[in-house]
């Protein structure tokens, strides 16, 4: 779906894949050559028994290939990019597969995943955004900042699930969110219920969705890369408990 450009109102930042891809390619291209042309001149050298010369080519060769591996494997670099736009009103990604543009009020979901193993230590970010027509948008880091661009989505998707899972709460339904129920008298998880006055706190911390239970009381954890709205349910959690501390 690629809506109208004047759908999602006034252009916020824009996060262009395709300059960071060009940009790892031409390191790739640079330390490349500068490998490959060193390897002659290093056999030679060796052959020649001019050592001092010769041991030196070799080893630096040897660097802009380790080099050339190191980028490629932190970078991931791909033959096109994509590039997603941020609007005041939604969202537009573009790339090899087309465009895919999204109102915030036609997204329905976000599933976040840090996945670790990057190059020194880095986190992988992943989003999952489902929209109201069933598709999934899928942001990764060949978009550039990829972790700001699927926080400000989850916010703005958060903001509109929360007071409509509210409004249920409030009306006596149980409301589910992953493997939680949310209900005006506590919190359920796998036929573990902890009541309002039981639970400390809501948090995401260390890839986890935890439900903090006080002393005496078993905390209820999932798998956050496995939980869809996992932001909302945070939020929504705090807001029932004010609610039914205040009633």
């Amino acid at each position: 779906m690629a809506p109208p450009r004047d759908r999602l109102g006034e252009p916020v930042r824009t996060f262009d894949g395709r300059a960071a891809s060009r940009r790892t390619w031409a390191w790739l291209a640079l330390l490349g050559l500068a490998a490959l042309a060193l390897i002659p001149a290093a056999i030679a050298y060796l052959n020649d028994r001019l050592w001092w010369v010769g041991v030196p080519a070799l080893v630096l060769s040897m660097g802009y290939a380790g080099a050339v591996g190191w980028i490629a494997g932190r970078d991931r670099p791909r033959v096109r990019g994509r590039v997603a736009c941020l609007y005041t009103g939604g969202l537009a990604v573009s790339g090899p597969g087309g465009e895919a543009g999204y109102t915030w009020d036609e997204l329905v979901s976000v599933t976040v995943a840090g996945v670790p193993g990057g190059p020194g230590g880095r986190i992988r970010w992943r989003f999952a955004i489902v929209a109201d027509d069933g598709s999934v948008l899928r942001l990764g880091d060949d978009i550039p900042d990829v972790r700001i661009l699927g926080v400000t989505v989850a916010e703005e998707v958060t903001a509109r699930i929360v007071p409509r899972r509210l409004a249920a709460v409030r009306a006596g339904e149980p409301v589910r969110l992953g493997p939680f129920t949310v209900r005006l008298g506590g919190v359920e998880k796998d036929g573990e219920r902890l009541p309002w006055n039981a639970v400390r706190d809501v948090a995401i911390e260390n890839g986890l969705v935890t439900v903090h239970a006080r002393p005496g009381r078993m905390d209820l954890i999932t798998v956050a890369s496995q939980m869809p709205d996992a932001l909302a349910f945070t939020v929504l959690c705090h807001q029932v408990r004010e609610l039914a501390e205040s009633s």
